[in-house]
């Protein structure tokens, strides 16, 4: 099934001139992210290229940004969110609404993951991201969902 669709998905962009949205759509709404890595996978394997920059070289603008968030949470969601919450958190001022939004909705699904990556990629703890750039019962909370430091 994967090399079926890594292949429609050649078909519909790199191979034609101009790109078939439709089967894009199609197969990244319909696939699961398992699926959809193992699309990834086979794309590389058959083509040589990353589905990744077809993607980039084939779609434009909101599109291409949504078809590459969706590819890049199926390939590494753990990734995907440590990079998603340093930015929220750098810079000045906090995005308030991607900070809450990621750490309430994935505390309890792959939150360590998440911790374990952003210390790899970032060289400090989310914990001590969150600690520095929120303040009062708005910190408590958000360290409390965390849980310990690590």
């Amino acid at each position: 099934m994967a090399m079926k669709d890594a292949k429609a998905l050649y078909k519909a962009g790199e191979k034609r001139l101009g790109t078939d949205e439709k089967t894009f759509i199609r197969i990244f709404s319909e696939r699961s992210r398992a699926q959809l890595a193992a699309i990834s996978a086979a794309y590389h394997d058959i083509y040589g290229g990353s589905l990744k920059k077809a993607v980039k070289s084939e779609t434009s603008g909101k599109f291409e940004r949504g078809l590459l968030t969706i590819l890049q949470c199926s390939e590494n969601p753990a990734k995907y969110f440590a990079k998603a919450l340093h930015k929220a958190m750098k810079g000045l001022g906090t995005d308030d609404t991607t900070l809450i939004r990621i750490i309430v909705t994935r505390t309890e699904i792959d939150m360590q993951y998440i911790k374990a990556e952003y210390l790899r990629k970032y060289k400090k703890t989310l914990n001590d991201a969150v600690h520095s750039d929120t303040s009062g019962h708005y910190r408590t909370f958000l360290l409390s969902l965390l849980g310990p430091n690590n």
